[in-house]
């Protein structure tokens, strides 16, 4: 029974298939098959022919006649002049500018800048260093030699000595005094008063904690 109507089916579809798509497959290929020709007719009988046109005539015509002719204006029009108008315009400008203003410009400043310094310095050495020196070597070295001979070794030295060695004994003398007078009660009073008060505090709050939670 299968057999029967798959053999049913297919006798149906098989005559819609060649009445339909066996004609829309020839006129598919005879669609291409037209297209190819008319393809081929046009690029051997139009683009070809222009190809070739444009290759071995316009092509060189529109060169020599278009290309060539604005190359040439550009050259003359614009890069002739250009060429002209910095070799005997610009740079010679530039140079006499550099040579005449910039150049002796730079010159005169390194030049001012140098006396400049020099002056400068003339005048700190003048000004500064040798007053300095001069102070330095007959005011202040005669005034530090007689301090030291006149002053300091037979006065100044022995005072500031004594004072220092008294500062030194009164210093040992105040730290013997603190340990007597503060440092050892503090002790006796953290060793023989707090530390067993301490303990004793310590013991009844465990009596009174074992007692109230047993």
């Amino acid at each position: 029974m299968a057999q029967q109507g798959g053999g049913c089916l297919v006798a149906v579809v098989r005559p819609v298939v060649v009445a339909v798509v066996v004609p829309l497959r020839l006129l598919w290929e005879l669609v291409a098959l037209v297209a190819r020709g008319v393809g081929w007719l046009v690029d051997r009988v139009l683009l070809r022919p222009l190809r070739l046109l444009w290759r071995w005539v316009l092509g060189p015509l529109l060169y020599w006649l278009v290309v060539v002719p604005v190359g040439r204006l550009w050259r003359w029009l614009v890069v002739v002049p250009l060429t002209w108008l910095w070799r005997w315009v610009v740079r010679p400008v530039l140079a006499a500018l550099w040579n005449y203003v910039l150049a002796p410009i730079g010159r005169g400043t390194a030049y001012l800048a140098v006396g400049f310094g020099r002056v400068v310095a003339w005048l700190a050495y003048h000004l500064v260093a040798v007053p300095v020196r001069a102070l330095w070597r007959w005011v202040l070295v005669p005034l530090g030699r007689a301090f030291r001979d006149r002053l300091w070794r037979p006065v100044l030295f022995p005072v500031l000595r004594a004072l220092w060695l008294a500062f030194r004994r009164a210093w040992r003398l105040g730290g013997r005094i603190w340990r007597f007078t503060v440092v050892a009660p503090c002790r006796w009073v953290r060793r023989d008063v707090w530390w067993p008060v301490k303990a004793e505090v310590r013991r009844v709050a465990r009596e009174v904690r074992r007692t109230l939670l047993g």
